[in-house]
């Protein structure tokens, strides 16, 4: 063990130690650096910005020139454009101010806001001032002119954006440093962190918001996400270790236990990472229960979850995996490996399920601008689930497919049987509901994964199995998420349907709740003395009314009536009396979900609202009666309301342009929305028979509600189901191949170890990869360009057919004001237009114009100040000043322009808007009409998000055939090369080598030409080349053949001359020598023989007879042989049982022969020979080793010992071991060697060992040496 971490840390550690080190520098880095300076930092920030505006606008006002073009209306339109706000990032204003302390505005470069009246006329001087729309720095200075006028330059420098009410479009933010709002607050008690004016004095200080709410800075972030990437690496390469070094086991079980540690660490010590500050890890978007508290708690599991199942299935040795004995333990373990199968496939769909029916993410993928970094975020969470599941499910089917043997019809039997058993005891009919679909697209499942043709538990998959399964899974979420999205729609519109039921306006009452918040009982009692003075009743009447319900003023007119204790009336304009209007509230009146407002019926298709206040003292003794009456003018839908008070709820009916409803009462139609052909009136016949029922009209689906009593609700939604199906493929499918290229690179860079090599070498693509990645790039490549070209075009064309409407409807409407205002009296009488008594009229006018055509109006004198406006409330709660747009003010007013378009801002709501000019009959300005366009980018945004869904479905489309275009191309393309190298591959000199045919003339067929040309030329180098070495072969072997025997020819040819001599000289010892001649020859004559039978046995080596024997048979008659021999130690270790082969016995006679002579023959003692012969089982062969004594087989000469003719010895044919190796492996064997020098050598020779033999093989232990 102490080895093993001595081996592990010399290589992983490191790692471990990056990750220590990334965790210490974000911890300091936050905790030191980032979180005790953040309020420093901010403050010194805001301060320097304030700084180089208040210098801007010392420099500014110091430009007389500058300043009396501007009051003179002389300066340029690129004057003008150098000072507007956006340019200058203040507000600048000059105002005309004279001892009587009056005061006119002269110039301003904006239409935010208006500063308040320098009334001290400081100058060089900057102060704190809240407004309506946020907090500002002003700066003034003074200019005291020749003619004792005095000029008021003043300056708003923005600091922080702080509307009436804070909703998307209207958030609270620093100007500037939007990032510093999750750090610190402006407060205006004294703290550490002042920030002063340019002058010295202290404009406001920042004040720390709590630790809690504060962010990490992104430093931090990125040093923590380096230090659990590389704690990942560590834990990733140990587990790894471990499982080499130990067994597969033992690194799961280690993997496992350190993501459990690591998760348990997070839930049970959140300020450890302090996710929670993070909105992604905020339970309000979605939570389902501990585990899975936040959508990035759920991220983060699917993450974890997913690289146990592949570090599982990557190294899982399947082909190892055999039945179990006995078989019911077998399948027993089938059985519950299935029952685990079923029950994390029912916890993948609740989750699914959970996610899109309990999370506030949108999946509407129809209208693309609904979805939010959430609805990405759970994309991709929906990708890793599934790729985990698929891992998962691989793995397990893969081990149940080993243990049932491939019985594919038990495995679904078991499969239908625990997820029935399953549901039966699950209560929640929506879990029951969803689950039984699952459970027969999890047969479906198991089904296909078992086909060859998809290749399902195969662990490694080619492109095009990826494909598939990934359509499979694409295609199955998609259904999963529309078959929740429709019952979470239908469900929706059914409350929707009874809450129109049961009130009048639904487009009202949002606002009507903020109006009568105000009401309270401490206002009224106040303020109700007010009311018995006639002067004071007028005036707050008309304040209440003007302040608290001017988003009214256009739809409602509203009026309000008091009574004292006695039910006397105050001062009421109506002469309505106490009894009549209680009577409406009581009798009349139907609830709302607002307390003490109530609805009546005016009309057939008109709705009044009437609230009842009653007044108490202090002493709670009635002291009068407040109502408010609100009868309608004249019904205006939500399409005048401008999109910056929308609230984004794209599933909510109420709140989304792609729903239509229509209310009926005694079967006539009373209220409507939307465009869609509701008929006026409805027969019997067409009455829902039951409460709720659902009906096709064309491509519309239509839910009607019946109320109890005499009111019907038709809601209808255009069917869309088709498009969001494809849609949502899309995205889904886009997400698994972004999750493949992210697992792809980060399994390439935990391989590579960020090494250069490693790096280079990955990036070396092969030619099919370069193909696939070419089309894919082009058809990616092509979906950018013509996706932002036809966006542009699209923005573009809009824009000037918005423009070219709006000029339209303007020049209709300043005719129409011109008409109207043409015949006004008290104006042709010298009255001015917008003084009292001629304002309501104006008014008046401005509220038919803007009901006839639909639009908000704002009418404007020629000082550019608003006088009418068809909707007041944006400028009463000052999110916009009173002022003109200083651009369109300068085209109308100094240019005389007949018409201005202004590009315009409101909050975060960009919109366009178009002015006119009101001329008399000379073609003088009386007054400037202004049409303000808020829907247009929402307009847009549904034109161009139309385009995306459309352009990502095509996409999708051309990417899966522009996949099968780049599978079919490559596989044509890498064919032909697969084809030339198999040919390649063929070549073999002692054979006829094939042509390739091809018949396409293209640079392959050039190829293939080129390569059968090489075949000819390598044919004859083949043939030059055999005859050569016969040739060569010839001469060798009659070299050899002649040397061997000439050795014996010489001492026959010596011994008769020596005989000859002997019987010419008539030698006395004649006799005894031709008897030692006669020996001489018949030894040399049977080395000759010996000779001839080595060359013919070596002729003869292929010519087998194979028969099956006992190999013992032949080692123990050699055996019998050598031991009794003189000198020689004969040692023999056979395996305890028979070993039976089949091959030429007598071949391994002679194999054996030859190495147990040559032991014999190799050790330079004659005196002191060893031969030891042992034999071993491995695996399904036997081995059978000779060692011998000898001096050992020098290094030189090692690579020539099988080679035929070589020889170590003085004498012979070097045939012997050449034979051997030629025998050993026509018997389907091997043979080798191992030597040391000085201390002799072991050949080793392996043979298979006959079949039947086998199992009794392994039952007996080998004896190994």
């Amino acid at each position: 063990m102490k080895e093993f971490f001595k081996k592990f840390g010399d290589r992983k550690l490191y790692t471990l130690g990056a990750a220590i080190l990334m965790f210490l520098v974000a911890v300091l880095v936050n905790q030191f650096i980032v979180s005790s300076t953040s309020s420093t930092y901010y403050s010194r920030l805001i301060q320097q910005d304030v700084h180089a505006k208040e210098r801007d606008f010392r420099k500014l006002s110091a430009d007389t020139s500058l300043l009396f073009s501007l009051i003179n209306r002389t300066y340029n339109f690129r004057t003008l454009k150098s000072i507007t706000d956006k340019e200058k990032g203040y507000l600048f204003f000059i105002y005309d101010r004279d001892t009587g302390s009056k005061h006119s505005l002269l110039f301003w470069n904006t239409q935010q806001a208006l500063p308040p009246i320098n009334m001290m006329i400081e100058s060089n001087a900057s102060r704190m001032v809240t407004l309506s729309n946020g907090l500002y720095v002003q700066t003034s200075h003074v200019i005291n002119l020749p003619d004792n006028k005095i000029l008021s330059v003043e300056g708003l420098l923005p600091v922080m954006h702080q509307y009436f009410v804070q909703i998307e479009n209207l958030q609270k933010e620093f100007a500037s440093f939007p990032e510093a709002g999750k750090r610190v607050d402006v407060s205006l008690t004294p703290t550490e962190y002042p920030v002063k004016s340019i002058y010295g004095n202290t404009l406001f200080y920042l004040q720390k918001i709590s630790a809690g709410a504060q962010e990490t800075s992104w430093w931090s972030r990125i040093f923590m996400l380096a230090g659990i990437f590389f704690l990942i690496v560590f834990v990733h390469q140990m587990a790894n270790v471990i499982t080499t070094r130990y067994n597969l086991l033992a690194g799961i079980v280690f993997l496992s236990v350190m993501i459990l540690l690591m998760r348990l660490t997070t839930y049970y010590y959140p300020d450890l990472l302090d996710l929670r500050q993070f909105e992604l890890f905020d339970p309000s978007i979605y939570s389902s229960s501990f585990v899975f508290s936040s959508v990035g708690d759920l991220m983060i599991n699917g993450i974890l979850f997913c690289w146990l199942m592949l570090f599982i299935s990557r190294r899982l040795p399947t082909d190892k995996i055999k039945p179990l004995n006995p078989t019911w333990l077998s399948m027993t373990c089938t059985v519950l490996a299935l029952a685990l199968l079923v029950s994390v496939t029912f916890v993948f769909a609740d989750i699914l399920q959970s996610l899109v029916a309990d999370a506030q993410i949108s999946f509407n993928v129809t209208n693309f601008f609904s979805l939010t970094k959430y609805s990405f975020i759970g994309f991709l969470i929906l990708g890793t689930l599934s790729l985990s599941y698929f891992f998962f499910s691989q793995t397990i089917l893969n081990i149940i497919k080993r243990l049932s043997e491939g019985s594919v019809y038990f495995v679904i039997l078991v499969t239908l049987f625990v997820g029935l058993a399953i549901l039966t005891f699950t209560h929640s009919t929506n879990v029951v509901e969803l689950n039984l679909y699952v459970l027969i697209w999890l047969v479906i499942y198991i089904l296909m994964m078992q086909q060859k043709i998809f290749s399902g538990i195969n662990t490694r998959l080619n492109i095009s199995e990826v494909l598939y399964w990934l359509f499979v899974f694409s295609f199955s979420i998609t259904g999963v998420i529309i078959f929740e999205n429709k019952k979470i729609e239908f469900e929706r519109r059914k409350a929707f349907a009874e809450k129109l039921s049961l009130r009048a306006d639904p487009s009202s009452e949002r606002l009507l709740n903020i109006a009568l918040a105000y009401f309270d009982s401490d206002f009224l009692q106040h303020n109700f003395d007010r009311f018995k003075n006639p002067v004071d009743n007028a005036e707050l009447k008309d304040s209440i009314i003007k302040k608290s319900f001017s988003a009214y003023l256009d739809k409602y007119d509203t009026r309000i009536f008091t009574f004292d204790a006695t039910e006397q009336p105050l001062s009421n304009k109506s002469p309505i009396s106490y009894d009549t209007l209680n009577t409406i509230f009581r009798i009349q009146g139907k609830e709302t979900s607002i307390q003490d407002l109530k609805y009546y019926e005016k009309s057939y298709d008109k709705f009044s609202y009437i609230y009842k206040k009653d007044v108490v003292d202090t002493f709670g003794v009635n002291i009068g009666y407040f109502f408010v009456l609100s009868e309608p003018k004249r019904y205006k839908t939500d399409a005048l309301i401008p999109e910056l008070f929308r609230q984004t709820k794209e599933l909510v009916p109420e709140y989304s342009s792609s729903y239509y409803y229509g209310v009926y009462s005694k079967l006539g139609l009373i209220n409507y929305y939307n465009d869609y052909p509701f008929p006026t009136r409805l027969s019997t016949d067409q009455l829902p028979k039951f409460e709720f029922e659902t009906r096709k009209n064309a491509d519309y689906e239509e839910l009607w509600y019946r109320h109890s009593g005499d009111k019907v609700v038709v809601i209808a939604k255009k069917d869309n189901s088709f498009i969001e199906g494809i849609t949502l493929f899309s995205w889904l499918f886009s997400t698994f191949i972004l999750l493949l290229f992210i697992y792809r690179v980060t399994a390439f860079m935990v391989r590579s170890r960020f090494k250069a090599g490693a790096l280079s070498e990955y990036f070396q693509f092969s030619i099919r990869s370069q193909i696939h990645s070419t089309i894919i790039m082009v058809s990616l490549m092509s979906f950018l360009i013509i996706g932002i070209a036809t966006i542009l075009f699209f923005i573009k064309r809009y824009d000037r057919n918005n423009q070219d409407k709006l000029s339209r409807a303007i020049q209709i409407m300043v005719n129409e004001v011109q008409n109207q205002l043409a015949d006004h009296t008290s104006f042709n009488n010298g009255v001015l237009l917008f003084e009292t008594g001629a304002n309501q009229e104006v008014e008046q006018l401005m509220q038919e114009i803007s009901e006839i055509h639909g639009t908000d109006v704002n009418l404007y004198d020629t000082s550019g100040t608003l006088r009418v406006s068809s909707n007041p409330l944006i400028y009463n709660k000052g999110v916009l000043s009173e002022k003109m747009n200083p651009i369109a003010f300068f085209n109308l007013n100094n240019q005389k322009a007949v018409q201005f378009v202004a590009d315009e801002q409101m909050g975060k709501v960009d919109y366009i808007s178009v002015y006119s000019p009101v001329r008399d009959e000379q073609g003088n300005a009386y007054a400037y009409l202004n049409i303000p366009s808020y829907s247009t980018q929402g307009e847009l945004k549904q034109e161009i998000s139309n385009f995306l869904v459309t352009i990502i479905n095509l996409n999708a489309f051309i990417f899966l055939v522009s996949g099968a275009i780049a599978l079919f191309i490559t596989n044509r393309i890498t064919y032909s090369f697969t084809l030339i190298g198999q040919k390649m591959r063929d070549i073999n000199l002692q054979k006829i080598n094939q042509e390739i045919e091809w018949n396409r003339r293209d640079e392959i067929g050039e190829l293939v030409n080129e390569y059968n040309k090489m075949v000819h030329k390598l044919d004859q180098s083949a043939e030059a080349l055999a005859k050569s070495e016969r040739e060569g072969a010839w001469r060798q072997m009659a070299k050899q053949v002649a040397h061997e025997i000439k050795n014996p020819l010489t001492p026959m040819k010596l011994s008769i001359q020596y005989l000859q001599k002997a019987i010419d000289n008539n030698s006395p010892n004649v006799k005894e020598m031709t008897a030692n001649v006669a020996k001489t020859l018949i030894e040399q004559i049977d080395h000759l023989s010996k000779i001839a039978s080595d060359f013919s046995q070596f002729a003869n080596i292929g010519n087998q007879r194979n028969e099956v024997f006992d190999l013992h048979e032949v080692l123990f008659s050699l055996a019998s042989l050598y031991e009794p021999m003189e000198n020689v130690s004969f040692s023999w270790q056979p395996v305890n049982h028979k070993v039976m082969v089949f091959a030429d016995k007598t071949q391994l006679n002679r194999l054996f022969t030859n190495l147990m002579q040559n032991a014999i023959e190799a050790p330079e003692n004659q005196h002191d020979r060893t031969i030891e012969v042992h034999e071993f089982i491995s695996d399904d062969n036997i081995v059978i080793s000779i060692r011998d004594n000898g001096g050992g087989i020098p290094f030189q000469t090692q690579d020539k010992i099988f080679m035929p003719n070589f020889t170590t010895k003085s004498s012979g044919t070097g045939l012997g071991l050449a034979m051997s190796k030629s025998i050993a492996e026509q018997s389907q064997g091997d043979i080798w060697f191992e030597t040391i020098d000085g201390e002799g050598t072991t050949f080793f020779v392996k043979l298979p060992m006959y079949k039947s033999e086998l199992a009794d093989a392994r039952r007996v232990p080998a004896e190994v040496a």
